[in-house]
């Protein structure tokens, strides 16, 4: 662009920094906005979206909110991507109290929440289990005219899930069913998930049934919930018989299942065939982790001293 005296804008410079933030080179932010000085461009709102995402995607909070404020300062008004990606920051960073302080400067300042918004809100106060605030969040956006789209039902059944209130998940499932949306694999797996870390595998079973009957096929992710439920419950038939339902649908077993099924078999107190379950782990490609390798020294240690003994 240079050698043929093309001037850049604030749409390339936009560009050039998620180039670097997609690349994990955040600190070149400074650099980029230096070289915008240098070609007098000014940067206006897309790219102080881009420099707060950037920010945001890696922890620099400060960063960010001074981005904020240098925008405002500018006379750049934030839009709705720039007050989510503010909250939804804060959110991850587990600042929950600022950031519904910053949902609450949004509305003030006359931007409009949006349903992203709103989702980002749930989920914020599911996971710190504010169940009045989250019926009242869903009530406040469906006055607006928003209604609750297929991530607002993920989310709300992944915090009910996470949370072991079961009965809400579930009625979050049939309302969104009864209002024409179809529910996705990522919902499943949430319940599914949720089912296993509390050992409920007749639950996380009817759940995988249920997921199958509506046309949607397993992940990964799914049946690796589902062998975990199986093994906190102590079924480690049923376990192996999801592994093999793997191996018959095309779906390669991660690093995860092997550990899972390992986990299984000692639970049970099969210590004698977890070695097997790393060597098929091994022949299949997959690298064993910190995990999968704990857990074959704990089974060898158990058959040593019952060796011993």
């Amino acid at each position: 662009m240079e050698l043929n005296d093309v001037k850049p804008n604030s749409y390339v410079f936009s560009r050039i920094l998620a180039s670097y933030r997609d690349r994990g080179e955040w600190q070149r932010s400074f650099q980029v906005l230096k070289e915008m000085k240098n070609c007098r461009v000014n940067p206006d709102r897309q790219f102080y979206n881009v420099m707060i995402d950037t920010f945001g995607k890696y922890n620099c909070l400060d960063h960010m909110m001074a981005t904020f404020k240098r925008m405002k300062v500018e006379g750049i008004e934030p839009d709705t991507v720039t007050w989510n990606t503010l909250i939804d920051c804060h959110c991850k960073q587990g600042h929950h109290n600022r950031a519904e302080e910053l949902f609450e400067e949004m509305q003030e300042s006359g931007c409009l929440p949006c349903t992203t918004t709103y989702n980002i809100m749930i989920n914020s106060f599911g996971e710190q289990e504010r169940w009045n605030d989250v019926k009242e969040l869903l009530g406040k956006m469906q006055s607006q005219g928003l209604l609750p789209n297929v991530v607002t039902y993920t989310t709300l059944i992944d915090i009910y899930g996470k949370s072991g209130r079961f009965n809400d998940a579930i009625e979050c499932l049939e309302v969104m069913k009864s209002a024409g949306l179809k529910p996705s694999s990522t919902m499943y797996n949430a319940l599914i998930n949720a089912y296993a870390q509390r050992g409920l595998s007749e639950q996380a079973v009817n759940a995988f049934r249920v997921m199958r009957g509506d046309g949607l096929k397993p992940s990964l992710l799914a049946l690796n919930s589902l062998i975990n439920a199986f093994s906190e419950d102590r079924r480690d038939a049923e376990a192996f018989a999801v592994l093999q339902y793997m191996k018959e649908n095309d779906l390669k077993p991660d690093v995860v299942t092997h550990t899972t099924l390992m986990k299984a078999l000692i639970r049970v107190e099969k210590f004698e065939k977890v070695p097997g379950v790393y060597e098929e782990m091994l022949l299949s490609g997959c690298t064993p982790d910190r995990k999968a390798r704990a857990m074959l020294r704990s089974a060898l240690r158990y058959m040593k001293s019952t060796l011993q003994s």
